[in-house]
């Protein structure tokens, strides 16, 4: 069992809805209670309009919660102190006809105040691979390329939580292959990464724990090691198929 001490996210009756009092009343997140800790990788999966991407945005402090507690390692989620602690990969990709990879990334690293960043941005190229294309425009890159940059940006300040929204959904096999090695190693660091997915293959193989959410409920939490290889794409085909005859 983690101890308190390794809690890098706690979030307690956690609800939110949208167009409250209208017809288009959507309850997205119903008291939600969750706890992440250090040197895990959890991933989050479940149907489209499950949740996911209001759980995500109130993590970031993107939108607020109507009620309910998020502590990132003790702060809340607009405290100026979790930009040193939390960093997140969109599933949106930024596209600019000025920028050339290298600018992206020195922007990016300025604005995190990092010490040698090109020595930074130079491992985070090689190991993603896009060295041939630090001098490239972003909008000449290819989708996949584009993602990895992406990628790269969220773990551009080595941070300790780092969340990300669909990161293989545009990548090729090896770099879907080399991103597994990555946050593997960044695992190894004792790093958090809270991975959210729709390939549930990729969830099984990366990750070490993974919650399944759905009309705003958490409606499973489970650690991989204690199940057998498959049983996430089993027991989400068993949901979907009791939930059709509810």
């Amino acid at each position: 069992m983690q101890s308190k001490a390794n809690e890098i996210l706690k979030i307690e009756n956690l609800s939110k809805t949208y167009n409250k009092g209208s017809k288009s009343e959507t309850k997205a997140l119903r008291n939600i209670s969750l706890t992440l800790y250090s040197g895990e990788i959890t991933g989050l999966i479940g149907p489209n309009g499950a949740g996911k991407t209001t759980l995500i945005k109130i993590i970031m402090g993107f939108e607020p919660a109507d009620s309910g507690l998020v502590s990132i390692s003790g702060f809340e989620p607009n405290d100026l102190d979790v930009k040193n602690i939390l960093s997140y990969q969109a599933d949106a990709h930024f596209v600019s006809k000025d920028f050339t990879v290298w600018s992206y990334l020195k922007m990016h690293s300025l604005l995190y105040d990092i010490d040698k960043y090109e020595e930074r941005l130079n491992f985070l190229l090689e190991k993603f691979s896009l060295s041939d294309a630090k001098h490239k425009k972003i909008n000449g890159l290819s989708k996949g390329m584009r993602q990895k940059l992406e990628l790269i940006v969220s773990f551009l300040n080595n941070s300790k939580f780092v969340l990300l929204d669909e990161p293989t959904s545009a990548l090729d096999p090896p770099s879907v292959f080399e991103l597994r090695d990555f946050i593997g190693n960044y695992r190894s660091e004792g790093k958090t990464v809270l991975f959210s997915s729709h390939h549930l293959t990729e969830v099984e193989k990366v990750c070490d724990r993974v919650i399944f959410i759905d009309k705003g409920e958490i409606v499973s939490d489970v650690y991989l090691s204690s199940v057998e290889t498959g049983f996430l794409e089993d027991a989400f085909l068993k949901y979907e198929r009791e939930r059709r005859f509810l």
